[in-house]
Formats: structure tokens, C-alpha cells, sequence
């Protein structure tokens, strides 16, 4: 199936972030246009301010380059389509709603947002509304079907997709040359047992919960170390205490240097606190860590993962409620092969598979109504 995308994103991203995927872009022969966010008087206000004024740019936009398919991603974007539903179906546009997990319950979850507040209820009934009259909606899990059918009504099932986070599995996969080569780099020895978390870090992450569990296992194994790979350094260093600090790496390091990184590597930590919001994602990194051939260290309720890989042998479901059961998981890792993982992992979480599960949802949207 040929495409042509045309990317249209709202952010207050600084002129340097704007020019790099802007470089990207044009190397993905995609348009690209970049609005900044107001600010101002208040960034709520700007906020608002925004929305408004971007229904005439996607309008322009639509019919500048004769688009076919409007995809808006998340909330906000969607209270910039909705007032175009009616002039958008007149032109046979396909609106295609990607919910991309549940962020207005996550706001409750992690941001305090107030559920019977203003602002949730005109959030929550734009997002109702595209819902509605998207023709088809994409979700990230199975497990969040069934709840946006509760909102909406079992009558909307068949305009539900569930597309994957897929990763390049020949950019992400295991590799001793680069694994002895960040080992040496990092000085750790080849027998040493090496910890990874790659992404944010923040409450939700389980920081303290990641180190303690480190802790408790380095312990008995003081060869072993924990690697960190993510942008707010401080915020690690902060949290570790000081006899551990000799065992733990923390580094940012550029997109294209992260496989190595992750091949040097004998586990993978994907640990979020518990929450509603949870069923409806799929962490990316669950799946680079797994095409890398990591084992997995990984919490309930994320999503349809427990279902897919929480039963395999190279998976261990957090909370740790045996730790004598785990160390003795941890010290079995050693004979699980990680081209076995990696060959289980690549159905789920190649980018193949993604752009297979969206070339049927795209070619769907021709077909299904609002």
C-alpha cells in the first residue's frame, strides 16, 4: 500500500528539537509542519487558544494536499478535529482516531487531575465524541477495547484496531561484539550480571522500587551492576544510596548507540506503579529489550503483556512477592538463550508486524462508517 504522510504537530518544543525532526523528515520523505503552543496569558488559556486556531490550519492542510486519511493522536488533537467532523465527511475524509492508551486517565492517575473537575469533563467528552465518529479507532491493547466500549457502546466494536508499538528488529537484536565492546567500555566484567532500565524516570517508574531489588540481589552478587539509560541523570543519582553508587552506571547516549548498550546487558526492567491507565499501554521498550534477547523483569497489569509474555520462563512478574524465587530466576538467566527470546519476541514486537496491523486498519477505514 503507497502513502504519502503529511506530519502536523502542535508542541513547545525549542527551534533545535523542531529543526532535528524536521532533518528527519524530509529524510523520510514526509511533510513535515511544526505550530508552537501559546503560552500565554496562562498555558491553559494557550492551550485553548491553540486548539482553536488549529482547525483552520488542518483544514488548510487537507485541502492544500488533497488528504485522504486524518489521523489525530490523543486528546488534544482530537478537540482540533472534532469541529470538522461534519466538513471532513462531506469530502469523504477518513478519520482514523488513534487513542494511544488512556491519557486522560492517567492525568488522574499520576497528575492529579480531579475527575468530577471542568477540565477532565470537557477533555473526557471530546474524546467521547471521535470515538463516536471516528471510522475506525486504534488502541494499543486488547484490554482497552472493552473499556472504551463501556463509554461508548458494544455497537462501535468492529471500528477497533489494535496496532503494536513494533521496534526494527535488525537495529535492536543481540550482539556479542557490541556487548563485549560496552563492557569494556563501562568496565564490567563479561561473567558480571548487568541490570538495564532505558526510558523516563519519574514516580510512576518505581525508582526506589528498581533499587532495592538491585539491592537485595547485589547483596549476594557484588559483581553485579545496574545500568540506567535515560535523560534526567540528576534524578537517578539522587536516589541511589552511597554504597551503592560504585555498582550502578547512569548515561544518556544517542538513539543510534542504544542497541549496544542493551546487548551488553543480561536483564531488562519494566516496572510502572500500579493504575487504571495502565491496561491501555504497550511500552515500547518491553519490546526493544525482548528483540535484544533480554529477559524480563516486568509489572502486572501493563497492558495485554502479562497475557502475551508473562507466562514465558525468561519473564518475572513484579511484585516480587517470593524473593528466594526470584534470585532463583535471576541465577537461571544465564541458560536461557537469547536468540529463544528474541525469536518468540519478534511476532509480537517487529515493526513489520505493526505496519502490517495498520495497513489493515488504514485500508478498513475505507469500508466502515461513522
Amino acid at each position: 500500500m503507497e502513502c504519502q504522510f503529511y506530519v502536523l504537530q502542535f508542541s513547545w518544543a525549542d527551534p533545535t528539537e523542531v529543526e532535528r525532526i524536521s532533518i528527519l523528515a524530509r529524510q523520510l520523505t514526509i511533510v513535515y509542519q511544526h505550530h508552537l503552543v501559546w503560552r500565554k496569558p496562562h498555558p491553559v488559556i494557550g492551550s485553548f487558544l491553540t486548539t482553536k486556531r488549529a482547525v483552520k490550519v488542518i483544514k488548510n492542510l487537507i485541502e492544500k494536499f488533497e488528504i485522504t486519511h486524518v489521523m489525530p493522536r490523543s486528546t488534544m488533537p482530537a478537540i482540533m478535529v472534532n469541529p470538522l467532523l461534519t466538513w471532513l465527511k462531506k469530502r469523504d475524509v477518513k478519520l482514523i482516531f488513534d487513542a494511544d492508551g488512556f491519557p486522560l486517565q492517567e492525568r488522574i492517575d499520576y497528575s492529579g487531575l480531579n475527575k468530577n473537575s471542568f477540565q477532565y469533563k470537557y477533555l473526557k467528552k471530546a474524546e467521547t465524541k471521535i470515538l463516536k465518529h471516528s471510522n475506525i479507532v486504534l488502541v494499543r491493547t486488547f484490554l482497552s477495547i472493552g473499556i472504551h466500549l463501556k463509554t461508548i457502546g458494544v455497537r462501535y466494536r468492529d471500528k477497533f484496531f489494535k496496532v503494536s508499538n513494533g521496534r526494527n528488529e535488525d537495529f535492536f537484536k543481540p550482539d556479542l561484539v557490541l556487548r563485549e565492546k560496552i563492557r569494556r567500555e563501562l568496565s564490567i566484567p563479561s561473567s558480571s550480571m548487568l541490570w538495564l532500565y532505558s526510558g523516563s524516570v519519574g514516580p510512576q517508574y518505581l525508582l526506589s522500587e528498581m533499587l532495592n531489588l538491585f539491592e537485595n540481589y547485589h547483596d549476594q552478587n557484588k559483581d553485579s551492576k545496574f545500568l540506567f539509560l535515560v535523560r534526567d541523570k540528576s534524578a537517578v543519582a539522587q536516589a541511589i544510596p552511597d554504597h551503592l553508587k560504585s555498582s550502578i552506571v547512569i548515561k544518556s547516549v544517542d538513539f543510534s548507540l542504544i542497541p549496544g548498550y542493551y546487548a551488553a546487558a543480561d536483564l531488562g526492567v519494566s516496572l510502572r506503579k500500579t493504575a487504571s491507565s495502565l491496561s491501555g499501554i504497550s511500552p515500547i521498550k518491553v519490546g526493544e529489550y525482548l528483540l535484544s534477547g533480554l529477559p524480563l523483569l516486568l509489572s502486572r497489569g501493563i497492558g495485554d503483556l502479562e497475557n502475551t509474555v508473562g507466562h514465558e520462563d525468561f519473564c518475572f512478574m513484579h511484585p516480587v512477592l517470593d524473593e528466594e524465587k526470584f534470585n532463583k530466576w535471576l541465577a537461571e538467566l544465564k541458560h536461557i538463550s537469547k536468540v529463544s527470546i528474541r525469536e518468540k519476541a519478534v511476532a509480537c514486537f517487529a515493526l513489520e508486524n505493526s505496519l502490517k496491523e495498520y495497513e489493515t486498519a488504514i485500508l478498513a477505514s475505507n469500508s466502515i462508517v461513522d
